[in-house]
């Protein structure tokens, strides 16, 4: 089944962007074990396809996340570093210009 839009892994296990290897392993067991199709045989049809389709999708998110964490944990912390840099700039700037009229206004202040 092709996917249109792209999977939030971390969505698909209930657990946030800056979780450990340890917490991914323990939601992918905790998941597995409530969705697992040998658990869901006493369900209807329609639920046993359901609970076997979430077990696959959180088995693909666990694989995913397991193979690429490291990946996604240093493109969040250089996002963040981009952007703490970008607000220090800014910040920068600021203080540049009003200090400029601060002491702009000072200098007319003792001049007079």
């Amino acid at each position: 089944m092709p996917k249109t839009q792209k999977t939030n892994y971390y969505k698909v296990l209930k657990l946030t962007r800056n979780t450990t290897i340890q917490k991914i392993k323990q939601a992918y067991r905790k998941l597995v074990l409530l969705y697992h199709p040998d658990k869901n045989v006493k369900k209807s049809e329609k639920e046993c396809q359901q609970a076997e389709h979430k077990f696959i999708e959180i088995r693909e998110a666990y694989e995913f996340l397991l193979n690429n964490h490291k990946d996604i944990k240093q493109k969040t912390q250089r996002q963040k570093t981009k952007k703490k840099i970008n607000e220090k700039m800014i910040s920068d700037e600021f203080k540049k210009m009003f200090s400029r009229v601060v002491s702009k206004t000072i200098y007319e202040m003792l001049k007079k």
